[in-house]
């Protein structure tokens, strides 16, 4: 699981620098968003095989808010330093997804992941 998010953070890397945007950020930013979304669709999942429905209390919203969209950022935007960026961008610099997958593709991983979460959640839905 590491080394798809090494991956990720690489590739997403990459697209910013690109793009000529801050890449370190950009990176950060859209990692983060991939992170933050398979977590709150965990939960929500976790919630309905713990209640039977999908919802939770109002303090534990927050809570969940507060570590599924703030932690995660400041995880990856420190994880992520120069020296671990320089790593990364050797280590990957050769691989066979490079060319086997094009920015579009990864960028669009995001959205994947929303779909397929929103599809669990509606097949889940059909056993209340």
């Amino acid at each position: 699981m590491k080394k798809i998010i090494d991956y990720l953070f690489y590739r997403y890397y990459l697209v910013c620098l690109k793009n000529e945007e801050f890449p370190r950020f950009g990176a950060a930013c859209i990692l983060s968003e991939v992170i933050s979304i398979t977590y709150m669709f965990a939960s929500f999942i976790f919630s309905f095989f713990l209640t039977g429905d999908f919802f939770f209390s109002y303090m534990s919203i927050l809570i969940i808010w507060i570590i599924g969209f703030i932690l995660p950022w400041i995880v990856v935007y420190v994880y992520y330093n120069k020296k671990r960026i320089r790593i990364l961008l050797e280590k990957f610099q050769d691989n066979v997804y490079n060319t086997k997958y094009s920015d579009k593709a990864v960028l669009s991983i995001r959205y994947i992941v929303l779909t397929v979460g929103l599809l669990l959640m509606l097949f889940l839905s059909q056993f209340q």
